[in-house]
């Protein structure tokens, strides 16, 4: 049982509405796939992304042209193995960024055929610790929507049953960010969750400002309040406020993870498989926080990450923005709040290649 090809492909998707946080508009979102063929012609396909127009082109060449030549003959069963091997060839050039996320793709696809070849779902091969998982909206709270445009869309979350909702801050005064969060606590009343994030928006002083204006609307976490880069910063308001701190689309290991739970700069982690090196560091950042007694909420990216919150026991949610919906045979389906993992083996997501083929940007293989 061995690798007999792994290589990539890119492909370029609408984004299927106008988006805008506190740093970035999305107009598109690039999606590099890896496929790892076995020598039996069973083939596994895992995938990264990005949402602003740079690095997919370069992920793909490090794919077809280093990473998966590197791993050609190895046994697809031994996940550790391969992921070790990949990490210490990208190292010498990159820690983080394109390099972590050419590793990313090819893991997910060495556990998509993991799974297949166990002839098991995902969420089952790694634990099975829940049957159906909470899902949260942030689809309805962007940045570039207006206060009536929130009210109408908390007011279809709350109708569709949703467990929770997020909404962007970051707007110059403090004054209306705080208008708008009042504005959608008072359509969800005082009971339903409500997050907040500012995407690496402010300073460490200007965080702590905005979370005590924020304090009385009962908020379940302030979400990247500060560069990524600033681990004191983090510690220091964590420190001084009640509003717990979620964190982590924009860590790429678990030793950065590692850092921000030994600083205390961090209450609810956020790894993205996507970004995070796959499914194999994933799972050990998902573990370490549980040795904390922090709980995982993983960010964007629903398909995938629904089997992972699925199968580890101190899970909270996952994050609703229906991205990937125009490719899908079969999106998710909400009932009663929560999405109920795929029983097919492999990862379950359903992409439609047909549908995929039009999008196409490269294929290099």
């Amino acid at each position: 049982m061995r690798i007999e090809k792994a290589w990539a492909e890119f492909y370029q998707i609408p984004v299927h509405r106008e988006m805008h946080d506190a740093i970035r508009h999305f107009s598109k979102m690039d999606l590099v796939f890896a496929h790892v063929r076995m020598d039996e012609g069973l083939v596994g396909s895992g995938f990264t992304y990005s949402i602003i127009p740079f690095g997919a082109r370069e992920i793909c060449s490090l794919i077809n042209e280093g990473l998966g030549p590197l791993i050609q003959g190895m046994d697809p069963r031994d996940h550790e193995l391969i992921w070790n091997r990949m990490w210490r060839q990208v190292d010498w050039v990159g820690r983080g960024g394109i390099a972590v996320l050419a590793v990313a793709a090819i893991d997910i696809a060495i556990w998509d055929l993991k799974a297949k070849i166990a002839g098991m779902p995902l969420h089952r091969l790694l634990g099975g610790a829940r049957k159906r998982v909470p899902v949260y909206n942030t689809d309805g709270g962007w940045l570039n929507h207006s206060i009536e445009q929130l009210i109408e869309e908390t007011k279809r979350i709350v109708a569709a049953g949703f467990r929770g909702t997020k909404i962007k801050v970051g707007k110059d005064d403090p004054a209306e960010d705080a208008e708008r969060i009042a504005a959608v606590r008072e359509v969800l009343g005082p009971h339903r969750t409500l997050m907040v994030d500012a995407n690496e928006r402010f300073t460490s002083a200007e965080a702590i400002r905005r979370a005590r204006m924020w304090e009385p609307y009962n908020l379940f976490w302030f979400e990247e309040p500060l560069p990524a880069e600033d681990l004191l910063g983090h510690a220091s308001l964590k420190a001084h406020t009640s509003i717990p701190i979620a964190l982590g689309e924009s860590l790429f290991t678990r030793f950065q993870f590692r850092d921000y739970i030994a600083t205390g700069g961090v209450s609810i982690v956020q790894p993205d498989a996507c970004r995070c090196g796959g499914i194999t560091e994933w799972l050990k950042i998902a573990h370490m926080a549980d040795c904390h007694n922090m709980q995982v909420s993983p960010h964007f990216v629903m398909e995938l990450h629904l089997p992972l919150v699925a199968a580890i026991p101190n899970s909270l949610f996952v994050e609703y923005i229906p991205s990937l919906n125009p490719v899908l045979t079969q999106p998710l389906e909400l009932i009663d709040g929560y999405f109920t993992p795929n029983e097919k083996p492999g990862l379950g997501v359903p992409f439609d290649w047909e549908k995929l083929r039009s999008f196409r940007v490269s294929h290099e293989n």
